[in-house]
């Protein structure tokens, strides 16, 4: 019942004030509607979709070009995307609700909870598949796959995935170095599901979508069909090519798809209580920091924690292939949150640079 009542606190912005606060705004959000619409044209970006959140109130959304060319069909702030890897920010958040709970430990391994795992993958704690320092190759990152499956790709059941790197030897020890994947985030979706007895989705719609109050968030899977949903472009030979469907086996590690104004409402993670206690936050914004004593001064538990002109940053970038491109961004010294949703390959880490390009119109 007190986070029904906190959340409603949180939520329950009159129109007026949302009013004023876009008047407040009005010309810093011409500003960034300019420059995302200089944006988009330079970088050969379809459809993009804007929020913006400054001290608890949403500020500025709006969409840009289209969600699908074929049929000139507008982008709005409501659109659908794939939200691709900020995916593990919310796997990250359900794990550590499970801690919380005292469900789970962060450094008991995890074949103390799954079985059937590779002999090399023994004593790879919960936190190093958190901060991505365990070692397992990430399935993503190979251009054929390097163990036998014995399926096509469409017919994988939750677990087939990892089996694509079952027999590999692990790229480093466990905590020794820290190397960004896929793979780590599978496998805590397959431990919330055993954990939970419940589907990932469902835990996550009742631990952290329901909470916030993001209606229009998913998991998604290949024959869904969802109204208002961005198809991915990339862009070759000067003309715009639709994109392979991002989702297939997408599962906790990329699977979500969300819009720009339910996204938003994920400063209520950052600002709240709502989900997680203080003491909790804190440990997954803090720095990872390696076997040696080494900082990696990038990631944390599920977040990127990169500064930005000498602000901390906390979030998470997304895609960048496969037709999306995806931005997280909160500041909390600032109290501001951007969230920026695109439909197009983009270079590694662009769309995380328009993000914080227009929470910097919004700094004091």
């Amino acid at each position: 019942m007190n986070r029904i009542l906190l959340l409603f606190g949180f939520l329950a912005i009159s129109q007026e004030i949302m009013s004023q606060s876009f008047n407040q705004f009005s010309l810093v959000n011409q500003n960034v509607d300019s420059l995302i619409t200089q944006t988009i044209k330079e970088n050969k970006i379809p459809g993009l979709s804007l929020a913006v959140v400054k001290d608890g109130e949403l500020v500025f959304s709006n969409g840009y070009g289209f969600i699908n060319l074929e049929h000139s069909i507008p982008t709005t702030e409501t659109s659908i995307f794939s939200i691709a890897s900020i995916t593990k920010s919310f796997t990250a958040l359900a794990v550590m609700i499970l801690v919380e709970s005292g469900k789970i430990t962060l450094d008991k391994s995890i074949d103390s909870y799954l079985s059937d795992l590779p002999d090399s993958w023994e004593g790879i704690t919960i936190r190093q598949l958190l901060n991505h320092t365990s070692g397992i190759s990430s399935f993503t990152s190979h251009e054929k796959i390097p163990c036998p499956v014995g399926k096509d790709l469409r017919n994988y059941v939750r677990g087939d995935a990892i089996k694509e790197v079952a027999c590999l030897p692990l790229d480093f020890n466990p905590g020794e170095d820290w190397a960004y994947g896929d793979t780590g985030y599978y496998l805590l979706g397959m431990l919330i599901e055993k954990i939970t007895n419940l589907k990932y989705e469902v835990f996550l719609q009742e631990s952290i979508l329901i909470p916030l109050g993001m209606e229009h968030t998913r998991l998604i899977s290949y024959e869904d069909i969802i109204p208002n949903r961005a198809d991915g472009y990339s862009y070759s030979d000067y003309s715009f090519h639709l994109a392979p469907r991002f989702e297939v086996d997408e599962f906790s590690n990329g699977g979500l798809v969300s819009n720009a104004t339910d996204m938003a409402k994920l400063h209520l993670a950052f600002t709240s209580e709502i989900l997680l206690k203080k003491q909790s936050q804190d440990q997954m914004w803090t720095n990872t920091k390696l076997n040696n004593g080494k900082i990696i001064p990038s990631y944390g538990l599920g977040f990127g924690l990169t500064p930005f002109q000498g602000r901390k940053r906390i979030g998470h970038n997304g895609g960048g292939g496969l037709g999306f491109a995806t931005a997280l961004a909160h500041f909390p010294e600032e109290g501001i949150t951007i969230i920026v949703l695109a439909n197009s390959d983009q270079p590694q880490g662009k769309i995380g640079t328009v993000a914080n390009q227009v929470a910097s119109y919004y700094f004091k």
